[in-house]
């Protein structure tokens, strides 16, 4: 919200004036502050109760005149954590899908932007803050910005809402705040940061003061007495966000001062203005107030605490049965049985008992209830197998069904989730086609770790020589959806001790493949499979060979049919002449057939000629070649016999 003047003056249509009802934004403020009373109260406590504060005033007073210690087992916030990290192992990567066939290729470019901007913004900060936030209060989200990047070109920012600062419309009852009319974020601050911030409005802030309590002093209870000084001016300060004729607007005030309005500076993708806030609950119920998982967990946390500490100090204390006068000082009898070394003195014939027995059993009972307390915690929501503990289980495909069982108990707040993320990446995308107008490059990592610059928005000349634009995002069609993968963690380690099991067993498996799914970092793997790899100079050598192999086969071949022809050529100069045996004397000069057999054998006996200088000089090639490449031959070998005791090894170790 401090930069809140600096991004919206980089929306359309920004300008100060006067039109905005200054009268009904105020009671739309007023109005949730009165209705969401108790979610407001509830959104606190939780809060507190995340943070560890868990005992009330009034508990603590009890516990400090019974000299007793208070015992705060947080497991409310180890539950949060574990639900985020639940999410967080979800692969849920942003991809850009083409609407029209024209725009296939340019959903590769939409993806890669989409997800640069998101890095930019630390989007992996931000997502599971948010996502604890609303787990821990029942409300989360962020605020899209637009600000003025250092190339003259604007830059979409993404930051987080703080829940205790954010309001919206009672009336709404949707977890996506899709039926909310107006929605904001109200905090005090100091007057002169908020001349800086409106430095022309300085004259009016002077008028407004408000440093007693003013609308909304239970929104905020918690944080005002930890940044606000009441020696100092403040004011209340009010990002409102409100449906107009069908079109979001915004304005800024204090009390009934208008410092900036206009309107929304983000279309979605039909082309209508959206809010910049960007929200979603774990839960509504059905009054209409939205919570999260600290309802459903409160009662067994308290009970886990006031068991754990009631069990202590049964522990710590002992219950004396006595009669009247047995001891002088009952308070003095009371610190001597507590210690460990504690000495009792009571008057002769005094009967003094101790209930040690009764203790025990009432202590055992307490620590019974706050284990069961602990367990129904543990069903709720996350289990141990989807956190990644207590499994024993010897195969992947065995784990990841736990998982999926565990998960089906928070599959609403999934859901919510993951809706949420969507529809970040949608407005997200939608803003930098807006607003992503000149050319810049971007850098992104393929799945192998490589590095590689994209253009975007450049220009360049077609093929007629007229300039173009490369990339332009505000041409692309796209739709964008979630790519979610598998919890490849364990297919992988699955596939490995199947594939060593064939291995064990006597199968013949690749080297690569097992190097390729064995649990070990990647870099190791990359090493080791560029080393089964050969060179390419090694490369060449072989394809040189094998080309030498088959024209030598060729040459084989060529002297086979000439071997065939010239027989053929022999066999017709055979019946040749034994035509001619039967022919007159007086016939001179030789037949034909004797002709066609003279003719048929000079070729036969040529082509024969080729055909064996052909093979002979394929020979003489392929000597030479087999000496060059006798070197690569013996380090294959030892390649092969180093890549067979490896994979050995591997059999052993799996």
């Amino acid at each position: 919200m401090l930069a809140v003047q600096q991004q919206q003056t980089q929306g359309r249509d920004t300008q100060f004036y006067g039109g905005v009802d200054l009268a009904k934004r105020r009671r739309e403020y007023d109005d949730y502050l009165t209705a969401k009373a108790e979610e407001i109260k509830e959104q606190r406590l939780a809060r507190h109760y995340f943070h560890g504060d868990q005992w009330t005033e009034t508990e603590l007073k009890v516990l400090k005149d019974r000299r007793q210690a208070p015992v705060t087992n947080n497991l409310f916030s180890l539950k949060i954590n574990g639900i985020v990290g639940v999410l967080e192992r979800l692969k849920q990567d942003p991809k850009a899908y083409p609407r029209t066939p024209k725009h296939e290729q340019g959903s590769e470019i939409a993806t890669a932007a989409l997800r640069y901007a998101l890095d930019a913004e630390q989007w992996e900060m931000i997502s599971p803050a948010s996502a604890r936030d609303c787990g821990v209060t029942g409300v989360g989200g962020l605020e899209i910005e637009i600000t003025q990047g250092d190339m003259g070109d604007s830059e979409v920012g993404l930051n987080p809402v703080d829940s205790d600062l954010f309001f919206y419309d009672p009336r709404s009852f949707r977890d996506d705040f899709s039926d909310a009319r107006f929605m904001g974020v109200a905090k005090w601050v100091g007057v002169d940061l908020a001349k800086e911030m409106f430095p022309e409005k300085a004259d009016d802030l002077d008028g407004v003061f408000d440093g007693s309590t003013g609308a909304g002093a239970a929104h905020d209870q918690d944080r005002e007495r930890k940044w606000v000084d009441t020696t100092n001016k403040r004011i209340r300060l009010i990002d409102h966000w409100y449906i107009e004729r069908g079109e979001w607007k915004w304005c800024v005030y204090s009390g009934y001062t208008e410092l900036m309005s206009g309107d929304s500076f983000l279309i979605d993708e039909k082309g209508k203005t959206q809010s910049k806030y960007i929200m979603f609950s774990a839960n509504v119920d059905h009054d209409g107030d939205r919570y999260g998982f600290f309802r459903n967990i409160k009662s067994l946390q308290d009970e886990t605490n006031q068991r754990r500490a009631r069990s202590l100090a049964m522990l710590n204390g002992r219950r004396i049965r006595m009669t009247e006068g047995a001891v002088n000082d009952v308070e003095k009898l009371r610190r001597e049985a507590s210690r460990h070394d504690g000495v009792i003195v009571h008057s002769p014939g005094a009967e003094l008992e101790f209930e040690d027995a009764k203790s025990l059993g009432d202590m055992r009972s307490h620590l019974e209830f706050s284990i069961k307390a602990e367990q129904d915690i543990e069903k709720f929501g996350p289990n141990p197998a989807l956190i990644g503990e207590d499994t024993k289980a010897d195969s992947g495909r065995a784990i990841n069904l736990l998982q999926q069982a565990g998960m089906a108990q928070i599959g609403p707040f999934m859901i919510s989730y993951k809706a949420w993320k969507l529809r970040v990446y949608r407005a997200v995308w939608n803003a930098i086609q807006h607003y992503w107008t000149a050319e810049r490059w971007i850098r992104v990592t393929d799945d192998d770790g490589v590095a590689q610059f994209i253009q975007i928005n450049g220009i360049d000349v077609d093929e007629f020589g007229r300039p173009a634009m490369v990339n332009a995002l505000g041409s692309l069609d796209v739709d964008i959806i979630l790519d979610e993968g598998p919890d490849t963690i364990n297919m992988q380690a699955d596939a490995f001790d199947a594939l060593s099991a064939l291995a064990r067993a006597g199968e013949r498996m690749p080297p690569g493949l097992l190097i390729e799914l064995a649990p070990i970092q990647s870099s190791i793997k990359k090493k080791y499979l560029d080393m089964m790899r050969p060179a390419p100079e090694q490369q060449q050598m072989q394809q040189a060979a094998a080309q030498l192999q088959f024209a030598g086969a060729q040459a084989d071949v060529a002297d086979k049919q000439a071997a065939a022809e010239l027989k053929k050529a022999q066999t017709v100069k055979v019946l040749a002449d034994a035509g001619a045996v039967g022919q007159p004397q007086g016939e001179a000069g030789p037949s034909q057939m004797e002709m066609f057999a003279q003719v048929s054998e000079t070729a036969a006996r040529t082509h024969d000629l080729h055909a064996t200088a052909y093979l002979k000089e394929a020979q003489t090639a392929k000597t030479y070649q087999d000496i060059q490449l006798a070197p690569q031959r013996q380090q294959q070998e030892f390649a092969l016999k180093s890549q067979q005791m490896a994979q050995r090894n591997l059999g052993q170790r799996a």
